[in-house]
This record gives structure tokens, C-alpha cells and sequence, in this order.
């Protein structure tokens, strides 16, 4: 349990997750039928949640607990209160225990978690000094959370090979996405369901997440939806998960179905993802709470949040200059191609074609469609025409 909760912790904080689902360009191949596989029964996803708040609170005494248990509720509900206390403890842990290894680590994970990645290294580097065997797993996470997909594969590529559980195999499957490898990445997801030997509902509902990701990459957003589906009914408590399957609901043709699905989750959390969602579905009222909560977050973490605040301000949020000035942050602070991504798509949307072809080259060779997508109407935007055309004929869109 500890080994896939620390997986899960780190890569929910570092891997790159865009939380609005791309409209299907023109060129685009329509989905095709995809079975989610049969997975075991888990228990109850929703007792699950009220138990883990009970531990919060037996354990309030006990900090490296309480830690773990912070971490895990931070990236299923996404409640800013649990990000910070866990940096609070964290870095009370290293302060009274300066030469505890895994109070470092601890640390490690609560800077990952919150897009610290510099900081987070740093303290990584204490941990190497006092236990230079426990360092391979944030490692991996903080080179993904910073785009240094390279390194982060062949590593992932040797841990699944040495220990080829549904973890390992699910995280090597994300790397090989990322770089546009979505066959190999889906070969692999049959392999992890077949290793799955425990059925808590959040690691269930984490793997269903993740395989779904590799199709909304890949830009088969009916099949993601069905894995999406599957990952709420497991937990329906986790944010992300509802998020991106309103989303791909709404993108197949369901909003009424999404617009429910919102409504009902935020009886439980007025989560600003959810309240931006809900504004988008029906409710235009909510836009104004969504975008105070938003800035509530990305002032209290901004290296965590001004990803997702830029997406609300691309969105029913309708400040261009504003997620522009945030997608910059997100882009400073980690050189991914979704943070590529985002500057370039704010960049256009505030009218500064310039500043996207500055950042657009390396999306023109991405494996993601999506991404050389954003790139072709960068160089159209910015005068790169002779590159625009290349691009467009590679996709294979009129221009």
C-alpha cells in the first residue's frame, strides 16, 4: 500500500494533465470501440473516503501519519488546505529530524506534489547523502514533472522490468504517451491489469484514470470516457477523474449527462475544477466562485496551479491576458510539451502569435497530435508559412 501510495502521490503532482479535453481537429481518426478490462471488485469508494478522513483526524498527533494520509486526500478531493498542510509538516519533519532520511523523502513528495521540482531535487539530494538506494521512484517523478521524458523512460523502462507490477507498468505506459508511443503505451495496459493483486478502490480508480489518459492523448475521447466512467464509479470522490469524464462526456455528445454528473459532485466539493465545470454545462452564475477559488489557489501554490487557472481563464473564464501571464509561469517552471502546449494556445488566444512560435518548434515533432496541431496554427499565426504548410500536409488538414 505504501509503495503505490507514494507512486500515486508523486505522479499526480508531477505528471502533466490537461484538464480541458482538445476539440477533435479535422484531421482526426474517429474512435474506435475499446474495452476497459475486467478489473477486481473493490470496496466501497466513497466509505473509502470517509475512512481516510477519520485517519486524518486519529492521527493529527502523529505528522509522519498524518503526512502520508494528507498526500493521499490532496490528490483524490484536490483541497488546498490539505496541499499546504503537507508542506507544513513536511517541512517541520525536516527541521527536527535534519539527518532522517525519510523525512527528506517525505519532503521530496510534498514539493513534487506542489510543482517544487527545483526544491524538491535539492531535497532529494539529502536524501541520496543518507540512503542513496531509496531515490529511484521521486526521481523518475520529478525528471517527468520537468519534461526530462528521455531519462524518466529508460528508468521507468528498468523498474518495470525489475518489478513489474500495475504501478510500474501503468507509469512506463504514461512515459510512452507522452512521447506519442500510444501503441506500445495501450499494449501495456492489459499486462497491468493482469498484475493487479490488491483492489483498494484508489489504486483501481488510479490505474482506470491513467489508462484513460493514454486515449484522450491519442485523441479517442469515447473510448477514454468509458475508462473515465469506470474510474469514478470506483471513487467517485476524485477530482480529476470526474473532471475529465464531464469532459469527455460533453465532447461525445452527452452535456446533459456531464451537467448531472457536475451538479451531483459538487453536493460533495465545490472544488474550483468542478465549479468552472459547471459554469461551462449551465450554471453561468457559478463562473464568479470558480474564478474566486482559482485565485485563492494559484495565490497560496502558484507553481501548482497556474496550469489549471490558465485553462479557467482560456475558458469560461475569458481573460486571455490572464491565462497567458500564467501559462508563462506554468511553462518557467517545467519545459513539457503540455506546458509548451499552453503557452502557445494562451499566447494565441492573447493575441501574441510571436511569443507562441517562440515556444511552438519542438510541438511540430511531438508524437501527440494534438500538440503539432497547436504548433501548425502557431507558424500559420506568425508568418512561419513554408513550415505551416509542411505541417499541415504531415497532418493532413486543409489550408
Amino acid at each position: 500500500m505504501t509503495r503505490w501510495l507514494v507512486a500515486v502521490a508523486l505522479l499526480a503532482a508531477c505528471r502533466g494533465s490537461e484538464h480541458r479535453i482538445a476539440k477533435r481537429d479535422a484531421g482526426s481518426a474517429p474512435a474506435l470501440h475499446v474495452s476497459v478490462p475486467t478489473l477486481p471488485l473493490s470496496p466501497d469508494g466513497v466509505a473509502e473516503l470517509r475512512n481516510l478522513d477519520k485517519r486524518i483526524e486519529l492521527y493529527r498527533d502523529k505528522p509522519e501519519r498524518l503526512l502520508a494520509h494528507l498526500m493521499e486526500r490532496a490528490w483524490i478531493r484536490g483541497h488546498l488546505e490539505d496541499y499546504q498542510r503537507a508542506l507544513d509538516i513536511s517541512a517541520a519533519l525536516v527541521e527536527h529530524e535534519p539527518d532522517n532520511a525519510d523525512a527528506w523523502l517525505a519532503r521530496v513528495q510534498a514539493l513534487s506534489h506542489v510543482h517544487e521540482f527545483q526544491n524538491a531535487r535539492k531535497a532529494l539530494q539529502r536524501v541520496a547523502a543518507l540512503q542513496p538506494t531509496a531515490i529511484t521512484e521521486p526521481d523518475l517523478a520529478i525528471a517527468e514533472g520537468m519534461g526530462e521524458r528521455e531519462r524518466a523512460l529508460a528508468g521507468r523502462q528498468e523498474l518495470a522490468k525489475l518489478l513489474p507490477n500495475p504501478q510500474n507498468l501503468t507509469l512506463l505506459a504514461a512515459d510512452l504517451a507522452a512521447l506519442g508511443r500510444f501503441d506500445e503505451a495501450i499494449a501495456l495496459i492489459p499486462r497491468a491489469a493482469a498484475a493487479i493483486r490488491h483492489n483498494p478502490p484508489q489504486l483501481i480508480a488510479w490505474l482506470l484514470f491513467q489508462w484513460g489518459r493514454i486515449y484522450e492523448q491519442k485523441g479517442e475521447l469515447a473510448a477514454a470516457r468509458a475508462f473515465y466512467t469506470e474510474a469514478h464509479a470506483r471513487l467517485p470522490g476524485y477530482v480529476e477523474a470526474t473532471s475529465h469524464l464531464a469532459q469527455t462526456m460533453k465532447a461525445t455528445g452527452d452535456s446533459a449527462g456531464a451537467r448531472s454528473l457536475v451538479e451531483a459532485a459538487l453536493v460533495d466539493n465545490r472544488h474550483p475544477e468542478l465549479l468552472a465545470l459547471a459554469a461551462e454545462l449551465g450554471h453561468p452564475e457559478l463562473a464568479a466562485e470558480a474564478q474566486r477559488e482559482w485565485e485563492r489557489y494559484v495565490a497560496a501554490l502558484p507553481l501548482a496551479f497556474s496550469d489549471h487557472v490558465a485553462r479557467f481563464y482560456l475558458g469560461v473564464g475569458r481573460d486571455a491576458p490572464r491565462a497567458f501571464s500564467l501559462a508563462r509561469i506554468n511553462h518557467a517552471n517545467r519545459d513539457t510539451h503540455e506546458a509548451r502546449a499552453l503557452y502557445v494556445e494562451t499566447a494565441l488566444a492573447a493575441n501574441d502569435p510571436m511569443a507562441a512560435c517562440v515556444v511552438a518548434t519542438p510541438l511540430a515533432s511531438s508524437g501527440v497530435r494534438a500538440h503539432r496541431f497547436l504548433a501548425w496554427k502557431a507558424l500559420s499565426r506568425c508568418g512561419r508559412r513554408a513550415e505551416a504548410d509542411r505541417l499541415a500536409t504531415e497532418l493532413g488538414i486543409a489550408h
